[in-house]
């Protein structure tokens, strides 16, 4: 598997870069610590932004909402052309036990969620209730949500109608969960940060190597890879290929990954990357398989 980097672009007033999507030429991104969602050309400049929710002057510094306030979205993901949908981590709770449904038609509608019921459920299960929760990714793929959990590598799958359903009738809805081991950076295993559907049965997925010993704090970056999940039988997910990413400048942390096109011979990708000082940048890459 080879990769190269075609294009790296700095996004101003843009903090902290965590999700990003891809539909209709055009690049829909979040941060960790904004309360925006940010629709980005396709030559890599920001058009507009769209207010998810309010939050108080008083709980900013700069242009990023201090750590102890942020609902830390993590996760953006397609659902159609007119639906994205947004999770918080998680890994502080109530308050980023949070799911956003984003409506794009003429006039943008913002459904918002808390989630902690839900989250529990995941807290509880017998792969996680000694682990933290950080869901760092989701991926959509025939009508399932697939919710990836940085701290051990978890995936939880659930039917995505039957999540909404339970938003409003409080019924806990049918879970799946597998623990996949991914490859090592300097000798720490990789956990997830970014994922979405490549091609049928196939998740082209970023994972990074923080110095860190849980999912609150940020720690030196170590390093990013990229790689293709197999999932065809989901009790049994294969890691088909990977490749570190590499800058020569610095390691990255790679947040999330969209496709922008695929052909059975390379794919062509969007990286958010995130410093843990505020910047962002959206990386346009190729992958050849």
């Amino acid at each position: 598997m080879n990769i190269s980097i075609e294009n790296i672009q700095t996004i101003v007033d843009f903090p902290s870069g965590s999700g990003v999507a891809y539909i209709n030429n055009k690049i829909y991104a979040i941060g960790d610590d904004s309360p925006y969602l940010y629709v980005i050309n396709s030559d890599f400049k920001l058009d507009k932004k769209i207010l998810l929710y309010e939050e108080n002057q008083e709980n900013f510094k700069g242009n990023r909402i201090k750590k102890k306030r942020k609902m830390d979205f993590e996760t953006l993901e397609v659902i159609s052309e007119k639906e994205l949908v947004i999770f918080g981590s998680g890994s502080k709770s109530p308050q980023r036990d949070m799911f956003f449904r984003v409506l794009l038609d003429k006039n943008i509608i913002v459904e918002k969620y808390s989630i902690s019921d839900f989250y529990d459920l995941i807290r509880n299960s017998d792969l996680l209730k000694n682990e933290e929760l950080n869901i760092e990714a989701t991926a959509f793929a025939n009508g399932f949500l697939y919710l990836f959990n940085r701290s051990n590598n978890v995936i939880i799958k659930v039917f995505y109608q039957n999540f909404l359903e339970s938003l409003k009738t409080q019924e806990k809805p049918n879970l799946s969960y597998v623990r996949v081991p991914l490859p090592s950076i300097e000798g720490v295993e990789a956990g997830f940060s970014g994922a979405t559907i490549l091609r049928d049965q196939t998740f082209v997925f970023t994972a990074s190597v923080e110095a860190t010993d849980d999912a609150y704090n940020d720690g030196e970056i170590m390093g990013s890879l990229i790689g293709l999940l197999d999932f065809s039988d989901f009790e049994k997910p294969k890691v088909l290929k990977f490749r570190n990413i590499s800058n020569l400048e610095k390691n990255l942390k790679v947040e999330s990954v969209a496709v922008i096109s695929t052909s059975a011979k390379d794919s062509e990708l969007v990286l958010i990357t995130d410093d843990d000082q505020g910047n962002t940048e959206l990386i346009k890459v190729k992958i050849s398989e």
